[in-house]
């Protein structure tokens, strides 16, 4: 049974304390993508939370922006300039707190190309099983306090390290 901590503790962290898992259902391009994200080890809840709000942010923000433009409709001039003024600070404000987290969150992903009578694979899939079965199987024995959180950690950072890292983009130089 779930308690009210743990529920709490839950939509604080996310589903996962390590990162993200996402699946891309084949849709009418008959692509299907899996894509593991993981947090450098170590990341602390605050980050957590900043990370999943950055990730979020473009829906999440222009929803709001949509609701404040709604909102000021009596005042209509005021209303559309407000409404992307919030959405642009949201991306700023967001931007500039995990400045130096994003660069370290490493990612996989695997694309299934189910077009020619054959699924085609392309990405290191054993990688991402592999990974993506480690660190949920142990998240889930250091929810249920069978294993403790510093060696949970030391598997996430043996995970984090077995993923690419990314290239660093180039910069653009000022004219």
């Amino acid at each position: 049974m779930t308690t009210a901590t743990s529920a709490r503790d839950r939509l604080i962290d996310g589903p996962h304390l390590w990162g993200r898992y996402t699946i891309r259902p084949v849709g009418r391009t008959l692509w299907a993508s899996r894509t593991l994200v993981v947090f450098p080890p170590g990341t602390s809840r605050s980050e957590r939370v900043l990370l999943r709000a950055w990730h979020v942010w473009p829906a999440v923000g222009a929803f709001t922006a949509l609701v404040v433009v709604v909102v000021a409709v009596s005042v209509p001039a005021a209303g559309m300039p407000v409404g992307l003024a919030l959405y642009a600070a949201g991306f700023a404000v967001l931007a500039r707190a995990t400045r130096r987290l994003r660069p370290r969150v490493r990612s996989i992903t695997v694309t299934t190309f189910l077009g020619n009578g054959r699924p085609e694979v392309y990405g290191d899939e054993r990688l991402l099983a592999g990974s993506l079965d480690a660190l949920s199987i142990l998240e889930r024995a250091v929810r249920a306090h069978r294993l403790a959180p510093v060696d949970f950690e030391l598997v996430w950072a043996d995970v984090w390290a077995a993923l690419p890292e990314e290239r660093p983009r180039a910069r653009a130089m000022p004219c």
